[in-house]
């Protein structure tokens, strides 16, 4: 057993940002189960998004971020983001963080879509995430407070009745376990968009975090919440990669098999309308005609501006042979965003006293029932910054939290489905598929009945893995029945969530609380 002060899970944004603050008065540990460079954060194109011209305001900020969120945002989390965010980018910019200027010399500011205007600063054109990971990634290697444990799985977290005691992690060179003692553990595990078949996700993106938090008796929250992006791109043997949302914010148009421009009667922003509204679209279209793609039309973009403010994209489209200053981009909607997660309060502390989450593992209330764009890298900034900030205050305070630490939201007790349960064999493949087409952009209750059964009784994942596989094969499952079940029990439509049963929103809505004590196939 080996003893850790900290104890840093992920190497994206939040988990890099955290490890570097925190690293300046008391040893870390970082542990990512594949290399510091695999992250969400290094796909991320469009950009981050922060109150930063003079023609901007935190109210308006926040505004666009309610609006977006469609009723459920955690207010005083939202306040949190948008007062802070200046301070986060200039934070990002003190470690190295290069992102793109205009003529006079301050960060150029893009438009995406539901934000009432520009305020996207990005970095490489189309390559932001890449460039922010590159920072951190360099600052990070340099500190001698930092220790680095790459290919290394964490497996469990240990707890007793006092809080979190360790980490059990599992080494793929040595092909062996060990447990890392610590009383502080910082969950940034990225998303999980692998357990669909068409994700803008890396592979690593399995879950782990929520998992293993959930495991610990943390609460989760709004997990029925899992945003789609409209526009990735779609064509045999090529990857679903992703079609930033900035190329609409610079005109560009979607387009259906016939031409037609569809988004001007659906919403007054149109093509920038917020990401659920243009993925449903985008659904009922491709529905409308055979499941063939709609089309991203960027042709009437200047050419020279298409390939220096979207290089990443360009290359990556013309390697699949469309050039897309000349031809239309064939798209569809991917999984993209965990709006839901390991619910924290406004510093990132669970209900469980050293376990903390930050990033997109995260559920602090900022989204709401929909993710605004560009706001999932700087709610990784903000809140790792302020988890960075209060971790040496709980250790010296032995972890005593304070008073005013409460869930955010009432429990929904979960239901068990009246339907047969059957032995759960399903492969990744099958498993990825079925929840695609199951529990996916467009629900009702027969098809997430039909996943409910075809999941079972999920095991949970184990601690001594054979392989990382299996393990993370045993988190998607596990995963995937809490959002099944989640995506039963919300009897409406609102924000990210799309019950064709139920189109439309109800009033008086509240979070979805889930606890480990209270699930039914524990």
């Amino acid at each position: 057993m080996k003893k850790s002060p900290l104890v840093v899970v992920g190497s994206g944004l939040a988990g890099l940002l955290v490890a570097r603050l925190t690293a300046e008065y008391q040893p870390v540990t970082l542990i990512t189960k594949n290399t510091l460079y695999d992250s969400n954060t290094w796909y991320s194109q469009g950009g981050i998004a922060a109150v930063w011209s003079d023609e901007d305001s935190v109210e308006l900020h926040s505004r666009d971020t309610v609006v977006a969120g469609d009723g459920l945002c955690d207010l005083k989390a939202v306040k949190v983001l948008s007062n802070h965010s200046r301070t986060a980018i200039e934070q990002l910019m003190q470690l190295g963080v290069q992102f793109d200027t205009d003529s006079t010399q301050q960060p150029s500011l893009g438009l995406e879509g539901a934000h009432s205007i520009h305020r996207i600063l990005h970095a490489g054109g189309d390559a932001t995430g890449e460039e922010i990971q590159r920072a951190l990634v360099e600052s990070v290697s340099e500190h001698p407070n930092i220790e680095i444990l790459e290919h290394t799985l964490a497996t469990e977290i240990q707890t007793n009745e006092l809080g979190v005691t360790g980490v059990q992690c599992y080494h793929f060179a040595a092909q062996n376990s060990t447990t890392l003692a610590s009383q502080q553990i910082v969950l940034a595990t990225g998303g999980a968009g692998q357990l669909f078949c068409h994700t803008s996700n890396p592979e690593g993106a399995t879950g782990d975090g929520v998992i293993l938090a959930y495991q610990a008796g943390a609460e989760l929250a709004d997990l029925e919440f899992y945003q789609f992006h409209p526009t990735a791109l779609n064509l045999p043997d090529a990857p679903n990669f992703l079609i930033s949302e900035a190329l609409r914010g610079e005109g560009a148009i979607l387009r259906n098999q016939a031409g037609v421009s569809f988004m001007e009667d659906i919403h007054p922003q149109k093509d920038l309308a917020p990401r659920n509204i243009v993925s449903q679209a985008i659904a009922n279209e491709m529905s409308h005609q055979d499941g063939k793609s709609v089309y991203l039309d960027c042709t009437s973009i200047a050419a020279n501006q298409l390939t220096q403010r979207f290089p990443t994209i360009f290359k990556n489209c013309l390697k699949y042979g469309v050039d897309i200053c000349n031809e239309w981009i064939p798209v569809t909607p991917v999984a993209h965003y965990m709006i839901g997660g390991v619910v924290t309060d406004l510093y990132g502390r669970t209900n469980v006293p050293g376990l903390y989450a930050c990033g997109e593992v995260a559920r602090t209330g900022v989204h709401g029932a929909n993710r605004l764009a560009s706001n999932s890298l700087l709610e990784a900034s903000v809140f790792s910054i302020r988890v960075s900030q209060v971790l040496k205050k709980d250790f010296l305070s032995h972890l005593q939290w304070p008073n005013s630490y409460e869930p955010l939201g009432p429990e929904i007790t979960s239901k068990k489905s009246k339907v047969h349960i059957v032995q759960n064999h399903l492969t990744e493949a099958e498993f990825r598929k079925q929840m695609w087409e199951l529990v996916g952009l467009i629900r009702n209750e027969q098809s997430l009945l039909k996943m409910n059964t075809l999941l079972g009784e999920p095991s949970l994942p184990d601690a001594f893995p054979s392989s990382k596989q299996e393990f993370e094969l045993d988190v998607m499952k596990v995963l995937g029945k809490l959002i099944t079940e989640s995506a039963l029990e919300r009897r409406e439509s609102r924000g990210a969530h799309f019950r064709e049963d139920f189109p439309h929103a109800l009033t008086n809505q509240v979070n979805s609380i889930k606890k480990r004590i209270d699930h039914p196939f524990l």
